[in-house]
């Protein structure tokens, strides 16, 4: 078993792969009193279109949040649920655009945990009757996704930004998606992507390593785990222009809500790494729009705005911004934002609080096991790899290489979305 020392905090992830190819990943909390189970799929919503030796399959849209809800079914008459309530465990799932997670949060048992997550996970219990009722409890549930505002400004901004991206479509998919799943997609995708070698399990509080490498190689030689089919996720090349400039949509909100979004070539800054970039990126965005910041202190003294949020996105091929407000003013906020944007500005003393504040926050994670369960979830699957150096990552930046970033950030490509209040006629 590998022990990966995490710089300058002094926490130590311990990494081993069980016999089936699954890797795992530890981090050992003498002090809590308890323990964060995660098993997580390297599938997610965008992942439709993929070749196995060569032979191309597509399946609906949908079908990754769909598995994840069926997956509680451990037999006809019982579900995880069943195998985790006498425990007192609190059990979830959630689906993203690139990945499936399957929780567990306990106090104790953490053995028998561990065994049931494994269990009910690696069960390939599906059947039509399953389908057919779960496609009703889908069906209501992409329902009142489209009734919440803020759900919809995000996948109308989506459509706005992307081409050909999956991104473009919801995770949980469309109804008509949703009817078109059938069993035989269901098995295909949990034959290819349901594989120790395309997953990978982190547990963290008060655990002893060792004992879970062993409960997890026990469990698992119970399964039949075929061979690794290895397959090869197809993607389109994406334009490096938004799909449409601007969106307005019409809803029942009484406050008018707008994301807009910067869409820049990847190769504007090729001189960066994906985490360094990430970061500075992140550095950049805080310190022009967060709650210290003199534009936000002046949109919120002014009412120009009762919300304001900032996130990025960096791809292999571009790099995404996209800010949410709320505002009565909303054509008036949306002008001051892109001012902003057009004027990005950071000092030395700004750097230095925001580096220092995010070193601050880094060391706070690995005092919560749901926090660093996170953390490395993100590392996986956003970095493909621990990165144990962070510390020295951030104490690297320096104001040249930040204002370098901000020279080669333009609003050439940008889109404006608005939700406002329906009108009657």
């Amino acid at each position: 078993m590998e022990k990966i020392k995490i710089n300058g905090i002094d926490e130590i992830i311990y990494y081993t792969e069980s016999k089936a190819g699954l890797p795992i990943y530890i981090w050992k909390n003498a002090y809590s009193k308890s323990f964060y189970l995660s098993l997580n799929v390297k599938y997610g919503s965008i992942d439709t279109e993929f070749k196995i030796k060569n032979k191309k399959y597509t399946v609906p849209n949908g079908i990754a949040h769909f598995m994840e809800h069926i997956k509680f079914n451990v037999s006809k008459d019982e579900t995880a649920n069943d195998l985790f309530d006498p425990l007192g465990s609190d059990i979830n799932a959630f689906t993203t655009y690139r990945y499936t997670s399957y929780l567990v949060y306990g106090t104790s048992k953490l053995s028998e945990n561990l065994q049931n997550l494994l269990y009910y996970v690696y069960n390939p219990y599906f059947t039509k009757e399953i389908l057919k009722k779960e496609k009703g409890i889908i069906e209501s549930e992409i329902n009142m996704g489209k009734d919440q505002p803020f759900n919809c400004l995000h996948n109308t901004f989506n459509q706005c930004i992307y081409h050909k991206e999956k991104y473009r479509n919801l995770i949980s998919g469309e109804i008509d998606d949703i009817k078109d799943i059938t069993l035989e997609d269901i098995n295909l995708i949990y034959n290819t992507f349901y594989h120790p070698k395309n997953m990978f399990l982190i547990v963290t509080g008060n655990v002893n390593p060792y004992e879970i490498e062993k409960i997890v190689n026990d469990e698992l030689a119970k399964k039949e785990i075929k061979e690794y089919v290895n397959p090869e996720i197809i993607k389109e090349k994406e334009p490096k222009t938004v799909f449409k400039e601007e969106e307005i949509i019409s809803a029942n909100v009484e406050v008018a809500k707008a994301k807009i979004g910067l869409k820049l070539d990847r190769k504007l800054f090729k001189n960066y790494d994906l985490v360094k970039l990430n970061i500075i990126l992140s550095i950049i965005l805080n310190s022009n729009f967060d709650d210290s910041t003199d534009l936000k202190e002046e949109l919120l003294e002014e009412e120009l705005i009762t919300f304001l949020n900032t996130s990025r996105y960096v791809g292999d091929d571009y790099v995404i911004f996209d800010i949410t407000l709320e505002s009565k003013y909303i054509d008036e906020a949306i002008k001051r934002i892109i001012e902003a944007l057009n004027n990005l500005t950071i000092d030395k003393d700004t750097l230095k609080r925001k580096v220092n504040s995010s070193i601050s926050t880094l060391i706070l994670n690995y005092e919560d096991v749901e926090s660093v369960n996170n953390l490395i979830q993100n590392y996986i699957i956003y970095y493909h790899d621990l990165i144990p150096n962070l510390k020295d990552i951030y104490e690297s930046i320096t104001l040249e290489e930040v204002e370098d970033i901000i020279s080669k950030i333009n609003t050439d490509n940008l889109t404006v979305v608005k939700m406002q209040k329906e009108t009657s006629d």
